[in-house]
This record gives structure tokens, sequence and C-alpha cells, in this order.
């Protein structure tokens, strides 16, 4: 396994975070989360069974340079697309695996402005993908998508997403996006087929424990994607995804993907969403409860 912790690419920015909110029809899920509030309690959800199923496969991301935040917020479109085709059936077709170099460099200049060194914030992707949307890997006449390319994130993380690119990631957008404050809040937004990503300093073991958990440890300024809620009153938690492809270890639970953790519960709340740069991503206008079937497997 290689040892990928000191690529992560997150940048904090409160100040940011507080224009770009400023922005957004609905910047805090608290103010619209009484349809679903408490509707998480007890449930396990594990949307990357839901990708799999869709997809007939499950991404297993490796970043190359510090572009972390699109690497997750690509992980919350996939969620989003495969639970509308899961849902409606016939809603769209899958095509592909969410490419993540023009989410990255739109955050950092369409939204950002503009950035020296690698990096982006969790707030411009989340606006990127509502304001811009986002493409399925693939062939684009001259531009070649079909597999990430550091270098190629790298390039358009300075110059710029290609505009034909952006007319067709219009088609695709996120309708909305919210902060997210709480383990509640994460849990229900989970339960209901909403992914969420999560940004912050908090590093964790390489090695998961018995129960697939990992032990906070260190420090990153890394962004991922939650994937997966299991509301066990035992120990209650998150399915974490990384993009550092096979990098840990240890024993797993519930059919996780490689390269995942669980994170506790009070340990997601106290350490991460505390910061403030966690964003829901919803496939309609809104977080509108939904009828899960997640008996898929």
């Amino acid at each position: 396994m290689s040892d990928l912790t000191n690529l992560g690419g997150w940048i904090r920015d409160d100040k940011a975070v507080e224009y770009s909110m400023g922005l957004l029809p609905t910047p805090v899920f608290g103010d619209v989360w009484h349809p679903t509030k408490d509707s998480g309690m007890g449930k396990t959800v594990l949307l990357y069974e839901i990708i799999r199923s869709v997809s007939k496969s499950f991404p297993i991301r490796t970043q190359a340079i510090g572009d972390c935040v699109g690497q997750a917020a690509a992980y919350a479109v996939d969620a989003a697309k495969c639970v509308d085709i899961h849902i409606h059936k016939d809603f769209e077709a899958w095509v592909s695996e969410t490419a993540t170099e023009d989410i990255y460099a739109g955050s950092r200049i369409l939204i950002g402005g503009g950035l020296d060194g690698d990096g982006s914030m969790g707030v411009w992707a989340a606006r990127y993908c509502n304001d811009y949307g986002a493409v399925p890997r693939g062939q684009y006449g001259e531009i070649d998508l079909r597999e990430y390319s550091g270098g190629r994130a790298k390039t358009w993380g300075d110059d710029g997403v290609p505009k034909s690119l952006l007319h067709i990631a219009r088609q695709h957008p996120i309708l909305t996006v919210s902060r997210v404050d709480t383990y509640e809040q994460a849990r229900d937004l989970l339960a209901n087929g909403y992914s969420v990503t999560i940004a912050s300093n908090q590093g964790f073991k390489s090695t998961r424990d018995k129960d697939g958990f990992a032990t906070p440890k260190g420090e990153w300024a890394h962004a991922m994607c939650l994937l997966g809620i299991d509301d066990n009153p035992q120990r209650p938690g998150v399915l974490c995804m990384n993009s550092w492809g096979i990098w840990n270890d240890g024993p797993k639970r519930l059919n996780q993907p490689e390269g995942s953790f669980w994170i506790d519960a009070d340990v997601l709340e106290e350490d991460i969403l505390s910061v403030g740069d966690s964003w829901a991503y919803s496939g309609y206008d809104g977080f509108k409860p939904q009828k899960l079937n997640t008996r898929i497997i």
C-alpha cells in the first residue's frame, strides 16, 4: 500500500465558506431538515451498494495531486445519479463514473477565482456541481476523459475547464447543496439516499479495527465522501470513502469498498462536521424523503 497521507488538497477558509453560503438558496441543511428529521434512526443504508448495483462496479479512485475535493465530489455525484436511477429505474442510463478533473478545476477557478498551488474547498466543489454540473468519464471530441489524469487536473486547475466541456456538464447539475452540521443530519441524509462530502484536518489510522472503523490519528488537510450509514445503537457510524486507492487494511463489515473505513458518530460531529465545510448533494431540487429499496444485493 502506498503512503498518500501527505496528499490531501483541502484548503480551510472560513470566510470563503461564509461568502459562498450567502449565494446558496438553502445553505444550511438544518433549515430544511424537517421532512426527513429522525428518518434515519436505527437504519442501515449503504449507498455504495446502490452504486455497485446500478453501475455493476465501484470506482476506487486514487488521486495523484492535491485534488481530493474533486474526488470527493465525484463520489457524491455518482451516488446522486445511481440513487435516481435505482428509484426511478428509467430516469436515465448509467454511463460511467463521474470525472474529477473538471470539478476540481472548476471549483478552483470558476467558483474560487483562482489559486496558487494545488487544492480547493468543499463548498467550492459543491457550488460548482450545483452551478455547472458534472460529466461522466468518456470521450468528448478531442478531450479524452475516459481515465483519470493528475496532469490534466493540474493543468485545468491552473488554466480552467475547457468551455466545450462546461456545456456538457450543465446538462447534469446537482440541484441542491446544503451544509451538514451534525451526525443526526448526516444520518438522515444518507438514510434517504443523499451523500455527504466532508473536509477537515482530521486524520485516521490506516488499519481498521475489528468493526471496520478507523481510529482518529494525526492531521490531513483532506476531503472525502460519506456513502453509508449504520445507526447501530451499540456503535453508530458512517462509511467514509477515501481517494487514495487501497491505502488501508484490516477487518471489513457490510461489504465495504476497498480504501474505505467507518467513522464513529461522535468523531464525525466533533472533529469533522464542526469545521463547517461538509456538504449534502441532492439529485433533485431539495432533500425530499425517499423510499429506498436497500435490499439490492
